[in-house]
């Protein structure tokens, strides 16, 4: 059911998003940057500058072992990242997985991104993040975890983008070590 909802409230956010920025223009947009940002005509994408970012996301649980794990979880949550430019940034996420006792992550990651440059690539970046965090079943345990994923922006929406991502956590102490995938959407502002 929170699987659902979350779905509902992501396919309508993403509609209104779709529904105003369609309009947008971006001619207009790059006439307000300066003269040395209009000149980078094979540099990755203003939707990539320097700000923070908000993103939404369904979320995938599959432990190594089922001890004192429910057996792959779908769950939610979200995260807050900051980018100091094109490429470095630091991310926190929260998310939930299963019914009943929820398996709760937690996680601050350092991430770096490759946007990619070129008029058919400007909006897709590669990334891969590291960090560390907290797994919660009932109990607590710290986690180090390390993935990857690519991150798509639609310069036509204000830079509304999707991201797919996974990454392998490992866990400190009795709760298994599992793998997480989230896919989601990001706004920055």
């Amino acid at each position: 059911m929170k699987t659902t909802l979350a779905c509902i409230a992501t396919t309508l956010l993403l509609s209104s998003f779709a529904q105003a920025g369609w309009s947008w223009n971006k001619e207009k947009y790059y006439g307000a940057k300066s003269s040395a940002v209009e000149q980078r005509v094979t540099s990755p994408s203003y939707c990539y500058d320097a700000g923070f970012e908000f993103s939404g996301f369904v979320s995938g649980f599959w432990p190594e072992t089922q001890v004192g794990l429910n057996d792959n979880s779908i769950g939610g949550g979200v995260a807050l990242a900051y980018f100091f430019g094109h490429n470095f940034g630091l991310e926190g996420s929260y998310a939930a997985h299963g019914g009943g006792v929820s398996q709760q992550v937690g996680k601050f990651n350092a991430v770096y991104r490759f946007p990619l440059g070129g008029e058919c690539c400007s909006t897709i970046a590669p990334y891969v993040f590291g960090g560390f965090g907290v797994v919660s079943v009932g109990t607590s345990e710290s986690l180090w975890n390390l993935g990857g994923g690519v991150d798509v922006r639609f310069e036509s929406w204000g830079c509304v983008g999707l991201f797919g991502d996974f990454s392998y956590n490992w866990v400190d102490q009795t709760l298994p070590d599992f793998t997480q995938f989230r896919a989601g959407f990001r706004i920055p502002f």
